[in-house]
């Protein structure tokens, strides 16, 4: 039975990358927060009759909850300072130097378990704000800090203990005397939550690399790490420490971390034999536009992507991006590509901050689709265009609650509901 009716401009992602768009949209679900309908408001009136309950009128655009497939917890507090006081000619490049300077005394300080909580709970608290309500994260190489993170967020965030042996300092080095019976430890208390986790093979060394690849293999896991982000650290990789390989990509594919559904942040200075390993071993790719811009990493190659099939979502990969916003990060995702790919829209920007990264992390029986039988979960965002109503495609509807920049205000995500029930709401009238 109806018991709750929110109407007002509506988004449906579909299967395929299309997008329905309703100028007079409806969701429609019962006390426990299933939806019964999604769709076009006057489709339902006429089917109810006289026996319509009330309709509250949305505060914005509905449509599904956003995930952020690649981000760092530990590095929240930093955000946007990832390269602040580096500068642009840097030995080994900015993402090294970076990581030294800036991010791993941020990681380091996460070692201390009330200083993670309190990080974790500033995380949650920020994400929700901005309609983010799940993904794929990195912690710290702390078993500890890693159980709290996973432990504070909800359900829809996976979390990974990372990994790191070499190239680091000494309080984020792996202790590898342990680092498999952590893993088993977290696996057991939050099953498919935790994911094995790589840093990069940088920081990793390949024995490590294969002990966590072959865990990963009989504990069921996904795996996750970081990819041919900078020039400088390819070289680092192909040239100085894995001169053997064949590519940088060919490193995770002997070491197995391919063999997991591998989430592969980045994948900007890529060859083509590399790309074919991706598409051999069934990895996916978190697209990081923001983090590329102000890194100086470069574009990742969009059409080779979409052309390959690789399935890819869109994140923010914070702190080297100044928000945890993915409707910023969905802007920056068109202005980046525009003049590159015909791909770079609206449509493909909301389908890849929404129903992609569920399906990819497995999420999509509950998040991502706006469906009956379905959770009545939905955010409700404010258009910088009032007349949204007036809009006649999805595409321009989108276009209008896309930030001008990234100073994304939260405000403008009104109101997030979770299985029908309201989990936030902006204190902006």
């Amino acid at each position: 039975m109806l018991q709750q009716i929110v109407r007002g401009p509506l988004l449906i992602p579909r299967d395929g990358g299309s997008v329905d768009f309703y100028r007079d949209g409806v969701l429609a679900g019962d006390a426990s927060g299933v939806l019964l309908f999604a769709g076009d408001w006057p489709a339902l009136r006429s089917q109810l009759g006289s026996d319509a309950p009330p309709a509250r009128m949305s505060d914005g655009v509905l449509l599904p909850p956003l995930i952020d497939i690649h981000t760092h917890v530990p590095q929240h507090p930093i955000r946007g300072r990832f390269v602040e006081g580096i500068p642009d000619d840097a030995p080994g490049g900015k993402l090294i130097a970076g990581l030294r300077r800036n991010v791993f005394p941020a990681e380091e300080a996460c070692n201390d378990p009330d200083h993670a909580r309190a990080v974790a709970r500033q995380f949650l608290a920020d994400t929700l704000s901005h309609g983010v309500v799940g993904g794929a994260a990195y912690m710290t190489t702390s078993a500890g800090a890693t159980e709290v993170a996973l432990a504070t967020l909800p359900d829809s965030w996976q979390v990974g203990m990372a990994m790191m042996n070499q190239n680091c300092p000494p309080n984020l080095h792996t202790d590898e005397a342990t680092v498999a019976a952590d893993i088993e430890r977290l696996a057991r208390r939050f099953g498919p939550r935790s994911i094995v986790t790589d840093r990069f093979a940088y920081a990793v060394g390949s024995p490590l690399r294969r002990l966590a690849s072959k865990l990963a293999g009989r504990l069921g896991l996904r795996t996750q790490t970081h990819l041919n982000e900078q020039v400088g650290e390819k070289r680092q990789i192909e040239q100085v420490l894995y001169s053997e390989a064949a590519s940088y990509t060919d490193v995770y594919r002997r070491d197995g971390l391919l063999d997991h559904r591998c989430i592969l942040a980045h994948c900007i200075q890529m060859r083509p034999e590399e790309w074919q390993i991706v598409v051999d071993t069934g990895s996916v790719v978190a697209h990081c536009p923001t983090s590329n811009l102000l890194l100086g990493s470069g574009v990742m190659p969009l059409d080779e992507v979409v052309a390959r099939g690789i399935p890819y979502a869109i994140a923010t990969d914070v702190g080297a991006s100044p928000t945890v916003s993915m409707l910023a990060e969905m802007k920056r995702f068109m202005t980046v590509h525009e003049r590159r790919s015909k791909h770079a829209t609206a449509v493909e920007a909301l389908c890849r901050a929404t129903l992609a990264p569920a399906v990819i992390l497995g999420l999509d029986a509950t998040l991502g689709r706006l469906e009956a039988g379905r959770p009545m979960s939905f955010i409700e965002v404010m258009p910088g265009d009032t007349d949204v109503a007036g809009k006649t495609t999805g595409e321009q509807a989108i276009r209008v609650i896309l930030p001008d920049d990234l100073n994304s205000p939260a405000s403008a995500v009104r109101r997030v509901t979770l299985n029908g029930k309201p989990v936030h709401q902006s204190a902006v009238p």
